[in-house]
């Protein structure tokens, strides 16, 4: 009697793991398939530019947060590396760059869209605006912005990071 209920209770665990198991892969398909849609091309993202009283640290800091944050559903974002990498084969240093500049590496890379922000600095206060930039059209296609506590940077810009990936 004890074997046989041992064994259903098994069972019983066996069958509950392999339905779960299964419904966690369907249900993960379809929000996959649900949430990203028809894939529409390529965008880069650049570290952004350091404006007034912004150090490098500061700069690489808050555009690595955004780039962990900006996930656009109908585009895929290229390697941070492979963009740093295209600038430098330009020669450029991401300080002032124009549109033109900035469709020219999006046109290197292949991308459809260039992400480019800047930062700015007063006592401990940061301004973040942040522009997309179509390139085959040289015209910036979505932006935004927010003025924010350095305290408060990580959840500022991730939600700058969130609104524009929103807006694409």
């Amino acid at each position: 009697m004890k074997k046989t209920a041992f064994i259903a209770i098994i069972a019983l665990v066996v069958l509950c793991l392999a339905s779960c198991s299964s419904s966690k892969n369907i249900e993960v398909s379809n929000k996959n398939t649900y949430t990203r849609g028809a894939i529409e091309g390529k965008c880069a993202v650049l570290d952004f530019q350091a404006g007034t009283n912004v150090t490098d640290e500061e700069r690489e800091t808050i555009s690595y947060n955004f780039r962990t944050n900006f996930h656009p559903s109908r585009y895929d974002v290229i390697a941070s590396g492979r963009v740093k990498e295209e600038m430098e084969n330009l020669g450029y240093n991401n300080t002032g760059m124009t549109k033109e500049q900035l469709c020219e590496i999006g046109r290197k890379l292949e991308v459809k869209m260039v992400v480019i922000g800047t930062i700015n600095k007063l006592m401990d206060e940061y301004s973040v605006d942040v522009q997309v930039i179509n390139v085959s059209k040289g015209t910036t296609a979505a932006s935004e912005g927010n003025t924010f506590p350095k305290s408060n940077y990580r959840n500022a810009v991730k939600n700058i990071a969130l609104k524009l990936a929103n807006k694409l």
